[in-house]
């Protein structure tokens, strides 16, 4: 992220890795208190689509109706339509009951065993909304995350009712299933002072650091620092330095105005797309709290695709 030249509150980013459910980031030129905001966001407050009420018509499993109603709700659902969807409570089609197609999404799950056996799974489910489907309901390589298994002759014939909602409010719309960040530390190798340690002194002290960032160039056997970008503070290098006689081999310091995410989600938003969301949000909270005077000024309604750019991409 290059950063808005309108916002001068806005960091710089740099994306280092990034997978569909996994994002791994950098954020320079910000505060403690900005990375804090941004990881509370992305937990507790982008929209997701979950199960929030159950129908059972029939359930002769060996599962109560709350433990179907809890294996549902635990179902990430692809949530690319919550800006469409308004929140139940403030739907003006069905005055906030929530059952509307302006506010809802009916998911319906009509089995019945005629083998010995049968697993039920998130692709058994069928939605009234192509795109609010169980988060692995295309993915081809995978049976669908189970439900319950079912015996000959029993059967189970039930709605789900999904709803927008956000994870500050109930657990079910949360849609990180992990996100960490540090202050990324900047690392100082005393090159002259490591030149008089030996080939074996030099791998006794890369190996007494907990992360694997530090080894030994097989050309030229200095020491260096792999990827900086991964490396968590440890200061069992600089008491291992001290041990070996050789104290300011190595200095280590937070840069307290950067900052390295790591962000997987449950699979309801992609990870860079839930990143943007939240960048969104706390971007416009900031231009409230904020507010610029300049009227072109972009407009931060739009959505999440447009601030993709901001971030610039490891090589």
């Amino acid at each position: 992220m290059e950063g808005d030249s309108s916002d001068p509150h806005m960091p710089r980013g740099r994306i280092l890795k990034t997978r569909d459910r996994f994002m791994k980031f950098e954020l320079q030129g910000t505060t403690i208190n900005f990375a804090q905001a941004l990881s509370r966001i992305m937990t507790a407050e982008v929209p997701t689509i979950a199960v929030d009420y159950v129908v059972i018509e029939e359930n002769t499993s060996n599962f109560s109706d709350s433990f179907l109603a809890g294996r549902l709700r635990d179902i990430p659902l692809t949530s690319r339509r919550t800006t469409s969807l308004c929140y139940s409570s403030d739907c003006p089609n069905c005055n906030g009951k929530g059952h509307c197609p302006l506010c809802s999404v009916k998911l319906r799950l009509n089995v019945k065993c005629k083998g010995k056996s049968l697993h039920v799974t998130s692709k058994d489910l069928s939605s009234s909304d192509p795109a609010v489907v169980p988060f692995d309901f295309q993915d081809t390589a995978s049976r669908g995350t189970e439900i319950l298994k079912l015996r000959r002759g029993q059967e189970v014939d039930l709605t789900a009712i999904a709803r927008k909602g956000l994870g500050k409010d109930d657990s079910k719309w949360v849609p990180t299933k992990v996100v960490t960040y540090f202050a990324l530390a900047k690392v100082r190798i005393n090159e002259e002072m490591m030149e008089t340690l030996t080939l074996e002194q030099k791998k006794e002290w890369v190996d007494s650091c907990h992360s694997p960032e530090f080894e030994i160039d097989p050309c030229t056997q200095k020491v260096v620092l792999s990827h900086p970008e991964e490396y968590v503070d440890d200061e069992e290098v600089i008491r291992k330095a001290e041990a070996m006689g050789k104290p300011g081999l190595v200095e280590l310091y937070r840069r307290n105005d950067t900052f390295v995410f790591t962000v997987k989600t449950k699979g309801s938003l992609k990870a860079s797309d839930l990143v943007m969301k939240a960048m969104d949000i706390l971007k416009q909270r900031l231009r409230l709290a904020n507010p610029v005077e300049d009227n072109d000024t972009p407009d931060q309604s739009a959505g999440s695709a447009s601030h993709t750019q901001d971030f610039d991409e490891v090589d």
